[in-house]
């Protein structure tokens, strides 16, 4: 009788250390991974950026709608204007993350491939350029039970139409130029 009260005590001991999430304050398990939250599939928001071209800086108002396809790869669809240019620019971009892992490590990296469309104006006569875009930016995530997270990335466009034209004070001329580089700060919501 006693040999079966002991394989019953050690089996009750068994059962209760697997339903434990600690041992004598040790952790038996990662209490993280249980309330790990799913990565969001839609990501919509906007911001602005700062953008160098011509030899000057401008500031933007960007809006930004993104689907997650698969853990490491996003579509999307994105939209700025230019305050001091007189041009637009609206295309779709693909973002290819390097771990997939914002909501477990609250970051996500990513490199950023767009192409897209840059409406201009010139001599009172409109121009759609096309323009493909590179860049690498970051995610981040403020709070772990946060719906909102944080943008920040780089973005180099070249046109390969009609280039970006700006008359020149200095030298009373106009400048063209097809190089646009963007430092994007973004507010999302999913």
């Amino acid at each position: 009788m006693s040999f079966l009260r002991k394989i019953a005590a050690v089996l009750l001991f068994a059962i209760a250390l697997g339903h434990a999430d600690d041992f004598m304050g040790l952790p038996i398990e990662d209490a993280v991974s249980k309330d790990v939250r799913a990565l969001p599939t839609w990501i919509v928001g906007g911001g602005a950026s700062l953008a160098y071209y011509l030899t000057g800086i401008d500031g933007t108002v960007d809006l930004d709608a993104e689907y997650r396809v698969h853990r490491l790869h996003s579509i999307g669809i994105h939209g700025g204007f230019f305050f001091a240019g007189e041009f637009f620019d609206t295309g779709l971009d693909w973002r290819w993350y390097f771990k997939g892992a914002l909501m477990q490590t609250g970051h996500d990296d990513f490199l950023h491939f767009s192409v897209s469309a840059f409406c201009l104006e010139h001599l009172d006569e409109w121009f759609f350029s096309p323009a493909i875009g590179f860049g690498y930016g970051r995610d981040i995530l403020f709070f772990k039970k946060s719906d909102m997270l944080g943008r920040i990335e780089i973005l180099a466009n070249y046109l390969l139409g009609e280039p970006i034209y700006k008359f020149d004070e200095r030298r009373h001329m106009e400048v063209f130029g097809r190089f646009v580089v963007n430092i994007r700060f973004s507010l999302l919501i999913f």
